[in-house]
């Protein structure tokens, strides 16, 4: 053992140096890694016995060291299986089962667990009380939360697998202890209980939280920490809202070079059509269920009066009648009418008729009367100008006689945002047999094409699209194919 600590000083000197390790040399010490982590596997592999005095003798110190209590006081069934249970044993009439029914990682995990609550016994304390004085529904059992851990770094740093041909990830805080996997558990078996935290889990959530830590594990290792502390900083530095936010930029990734895969761009072209559809017909739903607005004429705004608008179901004429501010009134009682037919146009912003004549103060705020600093962003919403959401539809007779404003052959109107106001004049667009060309438009087209493109690849997830089709293969020599009898 001496000489091996020595030979492991040694390799440590040689990993502190600047000079640059190559491929060679990063392949011999992966496998000088692997050779070394191996010799965790009898262990992992070894079911504990429950009857065996020493395993029991573990436990029983780590029920001293976690709740200060001698083995006299702890004799008592009743107060054994309280202690257990509160340790997160799950057989707490005979806790040693735990280590044998989960192989692997078996007596690993026990290994474990002792030399962190003797070489680390305030950090152990707190992380088994800190659970204890939780709910019973968001406790994170410390013993079930330390076994499946021992697994899942297993399988991160491949104990019990061959050395692999080129490979060469290495971890160089691993040659920098006698005890490397014991100190590489101590830091994640803490790491997993902030993240408990971090995340307000439950028992439910204890695959989720298990995930969430392997991911913040093998992040942390992608850099080679020359050292434990190196490794503790960066996994500090990876909390579970730093890991939501790389998934999500993941995933914006992976969605952005998707689309620009040529597969992609032409089935996005070849279901626009039917997207612009969907968005066609919702509009025209929203004009049948009608909008409410302030009445106005090319005059300007007529005083603390509104009227409803409908559009009929069969698309052919609008109904409208004046209602008070908070009025819904049904289709039949809005006794105007005014047939799509008779529609000739609409204009919007400055070119109503209602709002192009106004007076740029009537339009803006006046100098002086905002607040500098709390209500300085609000000014857009407090003094919002009509020409944003103006409309006004004309009609075949007002085209042809050019009668005034007092007739009803321009009808004015102003929104009362801008979601209306898109909605209004995409619907009058297709009533009129135009495009639709509003901003909400564009926003629900992406949507929906995006929403569309990934329910139909759902089948090829995990699939890596080509941008270029398979090539076609040659034609046969001939064209003489052979039938079978009947």
């Amino acid at each position: 053992m001496d000489t091996l600590r020595f030979d492991r000083h040694q390799l440590w000197n040689v990993l502190n140096t600047s000079r640059t390790i190559g491929s060679e040399m990063g392949h011999q010490l992966y496998c000088l890694q692997t050779l070394m982590l191996n010799m965790y596997e009898t262990r992992m592999n070894t079911p504990a016995d429950p009857d065996d005095p020493n395993v029991q003798k573990q436990i029983d110190s780590l029920t001293k060291i976690c709740f200060d209590v001698d083995n006299e006081t702890a004799q008592s069934g009743n107060r054994k299986s309280t202690l257990y249970r509160k340790l997160g044993f799950q057989d707490q009439s005979n806790p040693g089962n735990d280590f044998s029914l989960n192989t692997p990682p078996g007596l690993l995990a026990l290994d474990n667990i002792c030399y962190f609550s003797n070489k680390y016994q305030e950090s152990c304390v707190k992380v088994v009380l800190e659970n204890c004085t939780r709910a019973d529904e968001h406790d994170c059992p410390f013993i079930k939360a330390s076994i499946m851990l021992t697994k899942t770094l297993c399988e991160i740093l491949r104990i019990g697998e061959p050395p692999q041909e080129e490979e060469t990830a290495y971890y160089p805080m691993l040659f920098s202890h006698d005890k490397p996997f014991e100190e590489f558990f101590c830091i994640c078996i803490q790491l997993l209980n902030k993240t408990w935290r971090e995340m307000r889990a439950s028992m439910e959530d204890f695959p989720k939280v298990l995930g969430v830590a392997k991911e913040q594990i093998t992040r942390a290792l992608q850099n080679q920490p020359p050292t434990f502390d190196a490794f503790r900083v960066r996994l500090n530095q990876l909390t579970y809202a730093e890991i939501i936010r790389l998934w999500e930029r993941e995933r914006k990734s992976k969605e952005e070079d998707q689309a620009q895969a040529a597969p992609i761009i032409e089935l996005r072209k070849m279901i626009t059509p039917e997207m612009k559809e969907l968005i066609r017909q919702q509009r025209l739903n929203y004009l049948i269920e009608g909008s409410k607005f302030p009445k106005y004429t090319t005059r300007g705004r007529t005083k603390e009066k509104y009227w409803q608008w409908k559009l009929t179901p069969n698309l052919k004429a609008f109904h409208y009648g004046d209602c008070a501010e908070n009025d819904n009134l049904p289709l039949e009682k809005l006794n105007n009418k005014l047939p799509v037919s008779d529609i000739k146009s609409f204009v919007t912003g400055r070119d109503c008729p209602h709002i192009k004549d106004k007076k740029e103060k009537t339009r803006m705020a006046p100098t002086g009367t905002l607040p500098k600093t709390k209500f300085k962003t609000d000014t857009h919403h407090m003094f919002r100008r009509p020409t944003d959401h103006a409309f006004s539809m004309t009609t075949t007779s007002f085209a042809i006689q050019h009668v005034n404003s007092d007739t009803n052959d321009m009808y004015c109107f102003v929104a009362k945002d801008e979601v209306e106001f898109d909605m209004w004049t995409d619907g009058l667009n297709v009533l009129l047999g135009h495009e639709m060309r509003s901003t909400q438009m564009y926003k629900d087209l992406n949507m929906l094409l995006d929403m569309e493109i990934r329910i139909r690849l759902l089948d090829a997830e995990g699939i890596a699209i080509p941008n270029e089709p398979p090539p076609i293969p040659p034609e046969p020599e001939n064209y003489d194919f052979a039938f079978p009898e009947l």
